[in-house]
C-alpha cells in the first residue's frame, strides 16, 4: 500500500517524499515518529523538517486509490486562495486529514500551538486551520482501516487483473 501512495506523490511532482514510520517505501525518506506509535500527528511532526517546500501533500499510507486522490488535490489546488492555510477532501460530510494539501508554514504553527503532537488527532492539529474542503463524492480518501476490507480491495485488484 505504502509504495501506492508514494508512486501517487511522485507522479503528481513530489520531489520530496517523506515516511513517518516503522516501514521502507521505494523513492522515499523513513523518519519515525517520537515516541514510536505516536500517531499521524508526531509523524507528521518527525516528517516536516525533511521537507522543503511551500505547500506539504499529506497522505496517510493505506489509500488504495492515492493516485486519483492526488489528481482530485492538485486539480482543486488550480487558483486556491492564497489565504487559506491548505485543502482537504470531504468524504461522506467528514474532513479526510490525511488527504490533503497543507501550506508548510501553517503546519508548523498548528504544530507549535499542538505543543505535544504525541498521541494527538489530526482534528486537534488542523482544526483551526482555513481550509478548503474539496468534494470526494468517489470515496478516493477512503482508507483502508480492517482486515477485510484490505482482503475485498485485494480481491478487486486481483480480479481487474
Amino acid at each position: 500500500m505504502i509504495d501506492i501512495v508514494v508512486s501517487a506523490a511522485r507522479e503528481h511532482g513530489c520531489e520530496e517524499v517523506v515516511v513517518a514510520g516503522d516501514i521502507e517505501a521505494a523513492g522515499a525518506v523513513t523518519v519515525r515518529e517520537d515516541p514510536p506509535f505516536g500517531g499521524p500527528a508526531a509523524g507528521l511532526a518527525a516528517a516536516l523538517p525533511l521537507a522543503e517546500s511551500e505547500w506539504v501533500l499529506v497522505l496517510a499510507c493505506d489509500l488504495p486509490h492515492a493516485r486519483l486522490l492526488c489528481h482530485l488535490l492538485f486539480e482543486s489546488f488550480r487558483g486556491v486562495d492564497p489565504g487559506i492555510d491548505g485543502l482537504v477532501a470531504l468524504y461522506e460530510n467528514r474532513i479526510q486529514w490525511l488527504a490533503g494539501l497543507y501550506r508548510r508554514r501553517s503546519v508548523e504553527a498548528a504544530l507549535a500551538r499542538l505543543g505535544d503532537a504525541a498521541d494527538a488527532s489530526m482534528r486537534d492539529l488542523f482544526g483551526g486551520l482555513e481550509l478548503r474542503e474539496v468534494q470526494d463524492p468517489e470515496g478516493l480518501s477512503k482508507d483502508i482501516d480492517t482486515p477485510e476490507e484490505l482482503e475485498a480491495w485485494t480481491q478487486r485488484k486481483e480480479v481487474e487483473k
